[in-house]
């Protein structure tokens, strides 16, 4: 029993001591991210889908603003079984106008995923990388991180992984 708790006793101190020596880093990835080569084809890439999301809203917008006008001037010589079908056409194209929109802001965060994921993803294998050539046992990015004091930036190291000066 004495021989146990020994060696349990042991593999604490060891640990402790242990990790009192592992490497801590930082990397900002917003810093490299911004300096890729072609993220700016990234930018307008979103952009030009944005501008496409634009477009047919603004497409359907002008629709519903035509029927909504002609059915303005007809009202009053409209049949009601008339009335009751362009009062339903115009209701189900508002609808779809909000549908439109609830969807195009999710389509829009999921292209701008779809696209920085390669970034993103050469960025996370360079830091592996950095973090197993140095001997870090826990990198953070700054991005996210609400404070530091101490540690290595490792950014430098990430870019020239990355070939980026």
């Amino acid at each position: 029993m004495k021989k146990i708790l020994l060696l349990v006793a042991a593999a604490l101190l060891f640990s402790v001591g242990t990790a009192d020596a592992q490497k801590y880093g930082h990397v900002n990835s917003s810093e490299i991210l911004q300096v890729m080569p072609g993220v700016d084809s990234l930018q307008i890439k979103l952009q030009a889908f944005q501008n496409d999301l634009q477009a047919m809203y603004e497409s359907m917008m002008t629709e519903y603003q035509t029927k909504k006008d002609k059915f303005d001037r007809e009202v009053g010589t409209m049949s009601s079984a008339v009335r009751q079908v362009r009062e339903k056409e115009l209701e189900d194209l508002g609808l779809r106008i909000q549908e439109f929109q609830s969807n195009a802001q999710e389509d829009l965060e999921e292209k701008q995923y779809e696209l920085a994921k390669p970034f993103q993803d050469a960025i996370q294998n360079a830091i592996d990388k950095v973090a197993k050539a140095n001997g870090f046992a826990y990198i953070f990015d700054t991005k996210i991180l609400l404070y530091y004091e101490s540690g290595e930036d490792i950014t430098p190291l990430v870019k020239k992984e990355l070939g980026i000066k």
